[in-house]
């Protein structure tokens, strides 16, 4: 994810797969099944999150972990922001619109495995706050095929943020 092409671009069919997938993954979440979204997950899945940390240019980027999650951990986070008694963030419940962008797919090296780099940019419209706000990003997938789908087994999101607007992140990316 540093901004270098694919290390052996994918085939079309592959690609397109590939964009497909990640298209019908954004729409699950902007409409809130998040039940049919952890169908997508692989049982291993590695979710992180980061953001940078504001430094001299000379020294570099430099991330930090916000959200650092498996399997177990997403599936309690669903059940949090679905559940309008276990969260306050999410009654009413955030407004979401995914943008998914600058796709490339590289074969992982392994079979039925693809690496996916893209760009992402969510708008977020949170209850009854007149603005909105987005979370801009770079995103690395590694996806499997499992059963004859793909599967996230692994989710690298680097936000192009040093500080969160509210503190928190109550939106999955």
């Amino acid at each position: 994810m540093n901004g270098e092409a694919p290390a052996k671009a994918s085939d079309d069919a592959a690609f397109v797969e590939v964009l497909r997938f990640l298209h019908r993954e954004a729409a699950l979440l902007d409409g809130r099944d998040y039940a049919a979204w952890l169908g997508l997950l692989t049982g291993d899945i590695r979710y992180v999150v980061t953001a940078r940390v504001s430094r001299p240019a000379e020294q570099g980027p430099l991330d930090y972990a916000i959200v650092d999650e498996d399997a177990d951990t997403l599936g309690l986070r669903v059940r949090q922001i679905s559940d309008p008694k276990l969260t306050w963030a999410e009654n009413p419940a955030t407004l979401t619109r995914r943008f998914v962008s600058n796709l490339e797919v590289e074969d992982a090296g392994a079979p039925n495995h693809h690496v996916a780099h893209s760009n992402l940019l969510v708008y977020r419209q949170r209850g009854t706050a007149p603005d909105g706000d987005f979370y801009a990003g770079r995103r690395r997938d590694v996806l499997r095929r499992v059963d004859g789908s793909l599967r996230i087994a692994d989710r690298l999101v680097r936000l192009d943020h040093n500080v969160l607007f509210d503190g928190s992140l109550s939106v999955i990316l």
